[in-house]
């Protein structure tokens, strides 16, 4: 479902990223952050064109927009928001977020808290004027193992919330290079869709055949 047009009261929050695949990790902290913050609707904002992840090469921007479709259900709060592509925004948060405001999502009508892992709190001195950013929007992070939020700037850490969110050792790097288990890692639809799409180099030939019922005696 898409973001709901701006409803009095409510409060939103957006989850950018690249989700390169969306994992567990994404679904079950975006849901605990849901919980604690008590959120009417969190966004997943897929970036077509991540600013902060230099020459990196991602997947088809809608192939990853459909795999976010296909997580969705899985919250009664979850939507998804394509502001980005649609406005052909440059993918920086501080344009996104200035962008939701001149539509409607303004103080005066909701609440907007923009997530991030600890990860991206790690280098949010390099995001495009962090300082400013943090004036237009309440920001709340998610710790991430091998991420601590102490080592963050403290000028920063002063200025934002730090969620109580579970720990969850995922990364999606990990998942796209085999490392991790697709199946342990991330929902079904999500794993049916890089077997049908041949994503990640799996492919249905990767997939175990169902073992037949040995015959009785």
């Amino acid at each position: 479902m898409r973001l709901l047009k701006p409803i009095p009261g409510h409060r939103i929050g957006l989850f950018g990223g690249t989700f390169d695949p969306p994992h567990w990790g994404h679904i079950k902290a975006a849901r605990a952050a849901a919980d604690e913050l008590n959120l009417d609707q969190l966004a997943f904002l897929p970036s077509p064109y991540p600013p902060h992840k230099g020459h990196q090469v991602f997947t088809n921007y809608s192939l990853r927009k459909r795999m976010i479709q296909l997580c969705l259900k899985y919250d009664r709060r979850f939507r998804i928001c394509l502001v980005e592509e649609e406005a052909r925004l440059s993918g920086t948060t501080l344009e996104t977020v200035q962008h939701l405001r001149k539509i409607g999502y303004d103080e005066r009508c909701c609440k907007l808290i923009w997530l991030m892992g600890s990860d991206s709190l790690l280098d949010f001195p390099y995001w495009h004027q962090p300082e400013e950013l943090l004036q237009i929007i309440s920001v709340a992070v998610m710790p991430r193992p091998g991420f601590p939020i102490e080592n963050a700037e403290r000028r920063f850490l002063d200025q934002l919330q730090v969620l109580k969110t579970p720990l969850f050792d995922i990364s999606a790097t990990a998942v796209r290079t085999g490392q991790l288990d697709l199946k342990k890692t991330l929902p079904k639809p999500v794993v049916d869709f890089i077997y049908q799409q041949n994503l990640y180099g799996f492919r249905f030939s990767d997939v175990p055949a169902p073992s037949a019922n040995k015959p009785g005696n």
